[in-house]
């Protein structure tokens, strides 16, 4: 060992150089790689959070005068220990998703149209582009000649991407002036104005401003399982023999086949994950029970008491 450095290529009669045009040369590379692992290191702390969240919420059991100062207290440590891990799983899994339709889809077309020019290529991304989540999906599916896409996972991912963009966009929502409804302000980009809709509602994912424990676990391992129900579904049932370039990458980056669940160094399990998120849930449905009017005799309470 020269000089006191490790050379992993000293053995190796080929340059560095070379050798790593050998490995990727004419490779797609994306940051799907470096989002999967983002996924998993934010379900860690989601995990590791939630439970910690519910021990704390059945020693104050034991701790509070009522109900209702066990609810506040739950809250408080939901806001700082829970959420913010709960929902970056949740986005970062729509991420994942959109990052592995775009590395499939370029990787596949690459293969396939090797001798065209590169403007129908750009014309075939642009096309991938200007479109919905799902029909992203469809377009991919088409590509690399995989099954149709199930309907439930389809409806997982319209409600995975609806509720990233309500988090993301944040549209405003407010009262109309008698209170009979609420209303959502829009942008339409069509007709180039605001607009008034009705708030979205999703299946799967709650709304986050009627609640002051809107998410759960479950609701951050039913996005991750959606990632993975998907590229298990293009990869598994492909006919084509363009995928194989597309799977080629993959394993030359990672180990874990494109699955956030895949990866056999991840130390968690998913079973384990499941249990602690079904306790969650029925640790929130208790704490559920406070109405608005005992929440807000206790807060008086509490302001009287200072």
């Amino acid at each position: 060992m020269p000089n006191g450095h490790f050379d992993g290529f000293m053995d190796i009669n080929i340059s560095e150089k070379q050798l790593y045009q050998k490995i990727w040369g004419k490779k797609h590379i994306s940051a799907w790689f470096f989002i999967r692992n983002a996924v998993r290191s934010s379900l860690l702390h989601s995990v590791q959070a939630s439970s910690m969240w519910i021990q704390h919420c059945h020693r104050s059991k034991t701790k509070c005068k009522s109900l209702a100062e066990s609810a506040f207290i739950a809250g408080a440590s939901y806001s700082q220990m829970v959420s913010g891990p709960l929902l970056s799983t949740i986005i970062l899994s729509a991420s994942s998703i959109e990052a592995f339709a775009r590395h499939c889809f370029v990787s596949a077309l690459r293969t396939k149209y090797h001798h065209i020019r590169q403007k129908e290529l750009d014309d075939k991304f642009y096309e991938l582009d200007n479109t919905y989540p799902v029909q992203r999906i469809k377009l991919i599916i088409c590509e690399v000649k995989a099954d149709e896409l199930p309907t439930q996972i389809e409806t997982e991912i319209n409600n995975l991407f609806g509720f990233r963009n309500e988090v993301v966009h944040s549209d405003p929502i407010y009262h109309t002036q008698d209170f009979s409804k609420l209303i959502k302000l829009k942008v339409d980009k069509k007709e180039k104005k605001t607009v008034e809709k009705k708030p979205s509602s999703f299946k799967y994912y709650p709304d986050l401003t009627i609640q002051n424990r809107p998410l759960s676990l479950s609701h951050s391992l039913l996005s991750t399982a959606t990632h993975d129900r998907l590229v298990e579904h293009i990869i598994g049932t492909s006919g084509s023999g363009n995928i194989l370039e597309f799977l080629n990458e993959i394993d030359m980056t990672n180990i874990d086949k494109g699955l956030l669940w895949g990866d056999p160094s991840f130390t968690l399990n998913y079973d384990q994950a499941s249990l602690i998120a079904q306790e969650m849930n029925s640790m929130n449905k208790e704490l559920n029970k406070v109405t608005s009017k005992d929440q807000l005799l206790f807060l008086k309470k509490l302001r009287t008491h200072e």
